[in-house]
């Protein structure tokens, strides 16, 4: 595992991250995280958080940091957690791994008895899919080399061609409501949450996440 902090758009692609990455020791996973991060004091202008990595398989324990330039990640109009708010493509979680995220995260919602968390975890989906399609150019329907970072997804690519059609991507997103739409009702489904228990309410999630930060 990578010893450099890796780059991160917010803590939500820490996570995404960890779901998507195989153990170095085992090959399995996936990876699971801490409930809460530790922030890195250090003389960098960047948010920089460390964890103890572990394989739900082997238990093996792998010690990580993230460097995040752009803070925890969180939209400033709903104040709700967000994967990635600019428009670069991710350093750390490929195109093959955000539509397999995609996937795992919708089978998720699909079983989930709870409307709320059922349309939070529709929100994150739909996150994977934009994440995904960030790494395509205009005027190609699969996306460059650049987009793979391991030869088994690069194999991925050359058998199934057609599960990275740029077009389809395009369409199954056409299919979803808005980002901001569904930030909205995440937000309303949160409020609504703090009303009917107003004793229990918590800090932001980010903000328990990050020690030192709430």
């Amino acid at each position: 595992m990578p010893q450099d902090p890796l780059i991160a758009h917010s803590v939500s692609e820490v996570y995404l991250y960890l779901m998507a990455t195989p153990c170095a020791a085992c090959g399995q996973g996936p990876l699971t995280g801490p409930d809460r991060l530790d922030q890195v004091r250090r003389a960098d202008p960047a948010l920089i958080v460390r964890l103890d990595a572990t394989c739900a398989v082997c238990n093996r324990a792998w010690p990580m940091r993230f460097r995040l330039p752009h803070g925890p990640g969180v939209d400033g109009d709903s104040g709700i957690a967000a994967v990635n708010l600019t428009d670069e493509p991710s350093r750390i979680i490929d195109v093959a791994q955000w539509l397999m995220l995609f996937r795992i995260i919708v089978d998720r919602a699909g079983r989930e008895s709870d409307k709320a968390v059922s349309r939070r975890l529709g929100l994150e989906a739909a996150q994977c899919l934009e994440e995904a399609l960030k790494f395509y150019d205009a005027d190609n329907d699969l996306p460059p080399s650049s987009a793979l970072f391991s030869e088994e997804a690069r194999r991925r690519l050359a058998d199934h061609p057609q599960d990275f059609s740029r077009q389809r991507l395009i369409e199954m997103r056409a299919k979803l409501p808005t980002l901001s739409a569904m930030r909205a009702r995440a937000l309303a489904d949160a409020t609504a949450a703090a009303a009917a228990s107003p004793s229990r309410k918590r800090p932001a999630w980010w903000k328990r996440l990050i020690r030192g930060q709430g």
